[in-house]
């Protein structure tokens, strides 16, 4: 047994120290009704410790029909659609995202989002929604602050009182289940045929993770 050790050792450590490679992509958009503006604008330091999007990373959408529905209904209106390739590992990451002409220091669209690999990918979304006087200072933002894990390849909705958000984590280095190298494996007795392993669930053995609380400040 302690001969294999140190192939044990090489075959895991790898796993442990890298950082998997995701699709990370998300809508956001205002929701029909009054707009619930925040008790304070946005700070200026909206992006502290947080790394912009470099334009290698950008990734085309996948989720272009869940925008189009959303354009297309009476009373939603996307504020923003983007999808990237983004490297997650225990260490969180924390990602800038703007959309819009800047004015004042800020863009009509702001905000970050922290991703860190667990048992789910545990996201925290931070954005600001702001508005301009018309001598172009900020008048007002609403914002929406959450914390979600996320659930690979599967859609989640983050609700707030007047804006909404989807967004999806799509592995992009998904590797199958590599087998052990053959003088690890055992042989089966004789007149006894060795015994498949059996197949993962289809949904990864994982249970759904839990929902978020809306966070409004």
């Amino acid at each position: 047994m302690f001969r294999y050790l140190p192939l044990l050792l090489a075959l895991i450590a790898p796993a442990s120290f890298a950082d998997d490679l995701y699709q990370v992509e998300l809508i956001l958009f205002q929701q029909e009704g009054d707009v619930v503006y925040s008790s304070q604008p946005a700070p200026d330091d909206w992006a502290k410790g947080a790394q912009p999007l470099g334009e290698d990373a950008r990734r085309p959408t996948a989720m272009d029909a869940q925008a189009n529905k959303l354009a297309q209904a009476q009373g939603y209106h996307v504020l923003m659609h983007k999808a990237w390739k983004q490297a997650i590992g225990e260490a969180p990451v924390k990602i800038a995202l703007d959309e819009g002409r800047q004015q004042d220091g800020h863009f009509p669209v702001e905000g970050t989002l922290t991703l860190r690999q667990q048992r789910f990918v545990d996201t925290q979304v931070d954005f600001w929604i702001n508005q301009f006087g018309g001598d172009g200072l900020l008048a007002g933002s609403q914002h929406m602050v959450q914390d979600v894990s996320l659930k690979n390849d599967v859609l989640a909705y983050l609700d707030h009182p007047s804006l909404g958000m989807l967004i999806r984590v799509s592995p992009l280095n998904a590797k199958p289940t590599t087998p052990p190298p053959a003088e690890m494996q055992e042989e089966a007795p004789a007149g006894q045929p060795q015994q498949n392993a059996p197949e993962a669930p289809a949904n990864g053995g994982f249970d759904a993770p839990p929902a978020s609380e809306p966070d409004q400040q």
